[in-house]
């Protein structure tokens, strides 16, 4: 009799999970591709985010941050955060010598490659860097991003770093 009774429960395992199959088959339609990267836009993530704190009685300070896209290009084109008044995104060169920086409207990334904003190279220009700045804490940045006329963000937490780290 305890015999009956195992089977009778494994075949009622067995009747269900099909049913579960069957169902989930129905509610799907077979033919649905998945959508692609392409068709659900470009996907961005990073790493190395940082704020320099601000030398001495100074309110402006430098930032950085490595950006990677996968599924299609993107043009960063502005940054901003709380415990920043202005954050723009600059270049920096040497010339004859002399280190000359320039702000500029933005940033491409293509897809599949990176950019990396960082201290002597592109970089976030901050000024009127609040108190909260300060090294060991961390600040939130907002990326803004265009995609093919498609606006995108990214929040990214930023290490403070003192000078020397």
């Amino acid at each position: 009799m305890g015999r009956v009774i195992e089977k009778d429960f494994a075949m009622s395992r067995l009747i269900l999970g099909a049913a579960v199959l069957a169902f989930a088959a129905a509610c799907s339609p077979a033919d649905a591709p998945t959508p692609s990267a392409s068709e659900t836009g470009p996907v961005l993530s990073y790493t190395d985010a940082f704020i320099m704190e601000p030398i001495g009685a100074r309110d402006m300070t430098m930032g950085g941050v490595t950006l990677s896209v996968e599924g299609g290009d993107v043009t960063l084109t502005s940054a901003s955060s709380t415990s920043v008044g202005t954050i723009e995104l600059h270049t920096m060169a040497m010339v004859e010598g002399k280190m000359q920086m320039r702000q500029v409207e933005g940033f491409d990334i293509a897809d599949g490659d990176s950019l990396e904003l960082k201290r002597g190279g592109n970089h976030l220009m901050m000024f009127d860097v609040g108190e909260d700045v300060v090294g060991g804490e961390t600040v939130d940045i907002t990326l803004n991003f265009d995609s093919n006329g498609a606006p995108m963000t990214l929040v990214v937490e930023a290490d403070v770093r003192v000078v020397g780290e």
